[in-house]
């Protein structure tokens, strides 16, 4: 059955959910994203979860054991990140920061983390005292004489860094040194700066850090996944909370995707959309600066953008605004070392802008519209302006560019050509 016949049969059976369907489709394609969250899946690892590996029964009785497939996808992460250990069966990155918890902590341990990260996953017995450490108000810069005041007077058991609102690069053998100065783990959380680390664009935290995490989503165009990657030492611990907690495996459509997502990161199409994002995000930069606009911890050394908002805008207000618009943007506070100093932010990101095959100079009249509507009265007729703009500019882009789709050879192999036939006939 072709997908054209699904739709249509799924249309006349169920059309309150096909409208649903319809109606997140015209969405993404009239919408322009700059949430760091949001990206498109590759077509490839799209495929692979829809297909009929999904079907194939899980032995819950065997959870210790690896298939094949999550062999595969363990193996490839490794290789990625040139990390000594990779776990791969955890269905979210939520999950996947609570089985680190569980297995390096105990109730009641101190935790040294970055602007609090973290802390929002501890419920029930994930019980331990959070310490903030952040940039300092005057440089908007981490002072890594004061993380290292802060964990000798606190001893914390885990020092955490997880730069989702930092839009650059540190020096991560000095969070390592600070770490074994007190005793301490060291767990980085890549956020969507994982694809960057993937394709060697940004510095890499892996070999620093005890433990790293990210979601196999977002940059790296996989499934919605949590990835555990640590140090061989910590191995088995981690290994053992993950079975302990009840993660016997993914289904195996699941695997496959996220092996193809870590293949498809390590190939030269991957390496150019990296080098997109960060052109993107240096072109948004200069347009809102172009627009008189104020930005934080600038010039960006990854794909975030920081745009302080105007005295008085209410942040989650201008985004509804844009939204309606055709915009999706994140409201959010920058918060730093000083516990009532705060400042309220877009945080922008040029991850989906980089997947839809925009350029630098598009991006820059993109900062260039939003910066003239962030210091406008807002109003209807500058939401209808830039509702007009991106309308024209997205109308004809794709979901997914086909520009980062890995080019394969031709080939001339009869049986294999069959089998791909076998597939589509069997809807895979």
């Amino acid at each position: 059955m072709t997908n054209e016949k699904i739709l249509r049969k799924l249309e006349s059976f169920d059309p309150e959910l096909c409208g649903q369907l319809r109606q997140a489709l015209k969405q993404q394609r009239t919408t322009l994203s700059l949430i760091p969250t949001t990206n498109a899946a590759s077509p490839f690892a799209s495929f692979l979860k829809g297909s009929t590996l999904g079907d194939e029964v899980i032995d819950h009785h065997k959870a210790h054991r690896q298939s094949r497939l999550e062999k595969l996808a363990a193996e490839r992460a490794q290789e990625l990140f040139g990390a000594e250990h990779a776990i791969v069966r955890i269905g979210s990155l939520a999950i996947a920061s609570r089985v680190v918890m569980l297995a390096l902590l105990k109730k009641g341990d101190t935790v040294l983390s970055f602007n609090l990260r973290k802390s929002e996953h501890c419920t029930g017995d994930l019980q331990y005292n959070f310490v903030k450490f952040g940039v300092e108000p005057d440089t908007l810069q981490l002072n890594f004489s004061k993380v290292q005041e802060l964990a000798h007077k606190h001893r914390p058991a885990m020092i955490i860094y997880s730069p989702v609102n930092y839009p650059r690069n540190i020096e991560y053998v000095e969070l390592r040194k600070i770490a074994d100065e007190v005793g301490a783990y060291l767990w980085i959380d890549l956020g969507q700066n994982s694809g960057l680390i993937a394709a060697g664009k940004i510095p890499s935290p892996v070999p620093y850090a005890d433990v790293a995490t990210f979601a196999a989503s977002d940059a790296l165009h996989g499934p919605q996944n949590g990835i555990i990657l640590c140090k061989e030492k910590i191995a088995g611990l981690l290994d053992r909370t993950v079975i302990e907690t009840g993660h016997s495996s993914l289904k195996k459509n699941v695997l496959a995707s996220l092996a193809l997502s870590f293949k498809e990161a390590d190939c030269m199409e991957y390496q150019d959309y990296a080098q997109q994002v960060l052109d993107n995000a240096r072109g948004l930069e200069n347009g809102l600066l172009g627009a008189g606009c104020k930005l934080l911890c600038s010039p960006t050394e990854n794909h975030l953008v920081l745009v302080q908002l105007p005295e008085g805008c209410d942040g989650e207000e201008i985004a509804e605004k844009l939204k309606s618009a055709g915009l999706l943007v994140k409201a959010e506070k920058l918060m730093t070392a000083e516990d009532n100093l705060d400042y309220p932010i877009l945080r922008l990101s040029s991850l989906d802008s980089a997947t839809r095959c925009l350029q630098a100079e598009e991006m820059e009249d993109v900062g260039r519209i939003l910066g003239t509507f962030l210091n406008s009265p807002q109003d209807e007729a500058a939401i209808q302006s830039v509702s007009k703009f991106i309308k024209k500019l997205v109308e004809d882009l794709p979901l997914f560019a086909e520009d980062w789709l890995p080019e394969m050879e031709a080939f001339d192999d009869g049986d294999a050509e069959m089998s791909i036939r076998a597939m589509i006939h069997w809807n895979i």
